[in-house]
C-alpha cells in the first residue's frame, strides 16, 4: 500500500488519490482540510469555496487531515491580516508541505507501507525515510524544474523590470532550491503533466538518467452545451495568479493593440498588490480578485476565449476547465496547451499555441476571432468536442499504470 501526501485538495491531487484507490494501492492520504461534510450542509454562498477542499467518498477511509495551519491561514488571509502570497512564511504552502512531509515520514518509519507518493517541496524527509527502507518513491512535479525557472524568469525580470516584483520564484531561498534537488535525486520515478515540464528536467543534475513519465491531466466533465459566442466585441478571459510568470504583460499589450475590438476580464489575486505596472494594467480591464470554481466556469462560458500566456507553467488547469465549458484557449508551449489542443490546427481548432513573450501572436489570433463570428462558433464547438476526448478517468488509468510499473520493477 502507498501513502500519499499534499497539503491542498487540488483537482489533480484528488484524482491522483482516486487513481491509487482504483488500483487498490491507497493506504493513507495526508492532507490539510477535509470539508466534504461541511460542503453538503453549507449555504450556497459558501458551498463553492468548501467544495474546493472536499473529497470523493471513496477516499474517506484513507484521509488523514492536518487542518490547523490551513484553517488558520484561511481565516487570517480573509481578515487581511496575512498577505495572499506569503512565500516561505509560517503559513505558506511551502511550510504546510513540509509539515505533511514530516508526518508522512513518521508513518513510513512505522513500517506499514510499501511506497510513497509525494509532491515538489513536500517530499525530501519522507523520501529519505523510504529510501532507508528501500521503498519506491513517486515524485509528482506539477511545474517545471527550478533551474529552468530561474533562467527563464531571470531573463524576464531583465526584459520587463517594471513587472519583476511579481515573480515570486526569483525570491526562493537556497535551502528551498537544494531541497528540490534532494527530492529529485531521491525519486524512483518523476511524474509530470506536460512535455514542457519533462524538457525542463534536462537541466537537473543527472537529468539524462531520470525516470520520467508524462501523464497529462484530464478535462472536467463537459458542460451540456457550450456557451453562445458574443455578438459584440470579442470577450477574452484570463484566470490565474497575477504574476509575470504567467506572461501577463504580453496579454495586456495584445489587448491594448486591438482597442475596442476586444474586452478583457481578469480573475485572480496579485502576487504583488503594490506593483505599479500591474495596478495600472488592471485599471484598464474588468478585474475580479477571486471567484469559487462554479462562478469561474460561468465566466468561461460567458467569454469567447481564455488566454494563458505563461512563461513557465506545468500544466495550467484553467485550460482544461475552459475546454470543458466549450471555451477555446490560447496558450504558450510552456504549458500543457499542446497536449490539450492535440495538434489540431486551423479556424476550427479547440485552441492555439503561441510562443512565449509574443504579444503580436496573441493579438493576431484574437483579431481573427474578433473579425469572424463563424470562427468563434466553430472554435467553441471544437473545444467542447475536444473536452469529451480527455476525461479525468483516462488520466487516472495512465497514472495507475505508471505507478504499478514502478512496483513491478522494485
Amino acid at each position: 500500500m502507498l501513502i500519499l501526501g499534499h497539503p491542498n485538495a487540488n483537482t489533480n491531487v484528488r484524482h491522483a488519490a482516486l487513481a491509487l484507490e482504483e488500483r487498490g494501492l491507497l493506504g493513507e492520504f495526508h492532507t490539510g482540510l477535509d470539508t466534504t461534510r461541511l460542503a453538503r450542509l453549507a449555504p450556497s454562498r459558501l458551498r463553492g469555496e468548501l467544495e474546493r477542499r472536499s473529497f470523493d467518498p471513496r477516499l474517506a477511509h484513507a484521509l488523514r487531515t492536518h487542518p490547523l495551519p490551513e484553517a488558520a491561514r484561511l481565516v487570517l488571509e480573509r481578515k487581511r491580516i496575512l498577505p495572499v502570497d506569503m512565500h516561505d512564511g509560517y503559513f505558506s504552502i511551502q511550510k504546510r508541505g513540509e509539515a505533511i512531509d514530516a508526518a508522512v515520514a513518521r508513518r513510513i518509519r512505522s513500517g506499514a507501507f510499501d511506497g510513497v507518493y509525494l509532491y515538489e517541496d513536500g517530499a525530501a524527509t519522507a523520501f529519505e525515510a523510504a529510501a532507508e527502507r528501500g521503498l519506491p518513491r513517486l515524485y509528482d512535479l506539477p511545474i517545471g524544474y527550478w533551474r529552468e525557472s530561474l533562467r527563464i524568469l531571470g531573463e524576464e525580470a531583465e526584459l520587463q523590470p517594471a513587472w519583476a516584483s511579481t515573480i515570486s520564484a526569483l525570491r526562493d531561498s537556497q535551502a528551498k532550491l537544494e531541497r528540490k534537488d534532494r527530492e529529485i535525486a531521491l525519486a524512483t520515478r518523476i511524474l509530470c503533466a506536460s512535455a514542457f515540464t519533462q524538457r525542463t528536467l534536462a537541466s537537473a543534475p543527472g537529468g539524462d538518467a531520470l525516470d520520467i513519465r508524462v501523464v497529462p491531466y484530464g478535462v472536467p466533465e463537459p458542460a451540456a452545451t457550450p456557451g453562445v459566442p458574443s455578438a459584440g466585441p470579442l470577450k477574452v478571459l484570463y484566470v490565474g495568479g497575477l504574476s509575470q510568470r504567467k506572461g501577463l504583460s504580453y496579454l495586456f499589450e495584445a489587448v491594448a493593440a486591438l482597442g475596442g475590438a476586444v474586452e478583457l476580464t481578469v480573475v485572480g489575486r496579485p502576487s504583488d498588490p503594490d506593483n505599479a505596472a500591474l495596478r495600472a494594467a488592471l485599471s484598464t480591464v474588468t478585474y475580479i480578485d477571486s471567484l469559487p470554481l462554479p462562478r469561474v466556469l460561468e465566466q468561461m462560458r460567458a467569454h469567447d476565449v481564455l488566454v494563458l500566456p505563461s512563461l513557465f507553467e506545468g500544466s495550467g488547469l484553467v485550460l482544461a476547465e475552459a475546454l470543458s465549458q466549450g471555451t477555446p484557449i490560447i496558450a504558450t508551449d510552456h504549458t500543457a496547451g499542446p497536449e490539450l489542443v492535440g495538434g489540431l490546427t486551423g479556424e476550427r481548432a479547440p485552441g492555439w499555441i503561441v510562443p512565449i513573450r509574443d504579444a503580436h501572436a496573441i493579438a493576431s489570433r484574437l483579431s481573427v476571432l474578433a473579425d469572424d463570428a463563424t470562427a468563434r462558433e466553430a472554435s467553441r464547438a471544437a473545444a467542447h468536442a475536444r473536452a469529451t476526448d480527455l476525461p479525468w478517468s483516462a488520466h487516472r488509468a495512465a497514472l495507475g499504470d505508471a505507478v504499478e510499473e514502478v512496483f513491478a520493477t522494485a
